[in-house]
């Protein structure tokens, strides 16, 4: 603890650090967001297909 206390109080990284944490969760987020569009996109084409096959 006393030497993540002396990070905080020192500052000097901080703003890197809080970079590097919001990159990660910029990047997590596109990929969620990502996901979920090609997911929805691939669901559409099931149905799609589906209805397809119980009409012949």
């Amino acid at each position: 603890m006393r030497y993540f206390s002396n990070f905080i109080d020192s500052g000097d990284h901080f703003t890197y650090v809080c970079l590097s944490y919001f990159i990660v969760f910029l990047i997590l987020f596109l990929m969620f967001f990502l996901s979920y569009t090609k997911t929805k996109k691939l669901e559409k084409e099931f149905t799609l297909l589906s209805k397809n096959e119980t009409k012949k």
